[in-house]
């Protein structure tokens, strides 16, 4: 009778399969924590990048200088800021940036007050600014974008109208227009807009506001027709 050998078992695929099973999830940290640097170090360049290319009058008027910058490109890296300007935060607006929303509204030229609200209006008053932007309203959302001296560059309003429409509108202080301080705050309002289950985005626009006829025409707005005195426009937002 011939003999069958005695085999232990195979131990080496259970062992590859437990170092596979060790592996895999460093390997995977390993992949993310490289991602992270890369990311980081993207946003790192371009925002100094970004910076050292705005002119001296800019630098000026949203009150940075050239040696910030470094420290300006980390903070941004870091914290994944904005918008155009690598110092810029867009926020909600609260109560308590009031004195600084009347400042800004001291700063606006009554023109681009009628072009925003169709007429003149006292905008350097608390009271006028804080109905007009609704800051009291659970249906209007204002966001603000800040410079690092937290002060007020722009505003966007986002109004509930019906269930799954809001009316949109900006304005930009009125010696920084032209800049992409309207594009960011836009960009940031749809965003936020999409992410709260919007479907449709209607913006009025005054005939004589060409820029930001301009502006909507690039984020994807359509003319749908004309209401008095202003271009009507909108946005349908996938899901």
């Amino acid at each position: 009778m011939s003999e069958i050998p005695f085999r232990l078992p195979d131990q080496s695929a259970d062992r590859t399969r437990v170092i596979a099973s060790i592996r895999l999830p460093a390997l995977k940290q390993a992949l993310l924590s490289c991602l992270r640097r890369l990311q980081y170090s993207w946003r790192y360049s371009t925002s100094l990048r970004e910076l050292r290319a705005l002119d001296p009058r800019t630098l000026k008027d949203v009150g940075l200088h050239r040696g910030d910058f470094h420290a300006i490109a980390y903070s941004t890296a870091r914290q994944g800021a904005f918008g155009r300007f690598g110092a810029v935060r867009v926020r909600r607006l609260e109560i308590a940036d009031l004195p600084r929303c009347v400042q800004f509204g001291r700063l606006l030229h009554p023109e681009d007050v009628r072009r925003r609200f169709g007429r003149l209006a006292a905008l350097g008053d608390g009271d006028t600014f804080r109905r007009l932007f609704g800051l009291d309203d659970g249906k209007i959302e204002t966001v603000g974008a800040f410079d690092v001296n937290g002060r007020l560059l722009g505003l966007a309003t986002i109004a509930w109208i019906r269930p799954a429409r809001a009316e949109v509108a900006l304005i930009v202080r009125s010696d920084l227009q032209r800049r992409g301080l309207g594009a960011t705050l836009l960009a940031n309002v749809i965003k936020n807009a999409r992410r709260a289950g919007f479907r449709l985005l209607l913006a009025h626009i005054d005939y004589g506001n060409v820029p930001m006829q301009r502006l909507v025409r690039r984020f994807g707005f359509e003319r749908v027709g004309n209401r008095a005195a202003t271009v009507e426009a909108q946005l349908l937002l996938d899901g």
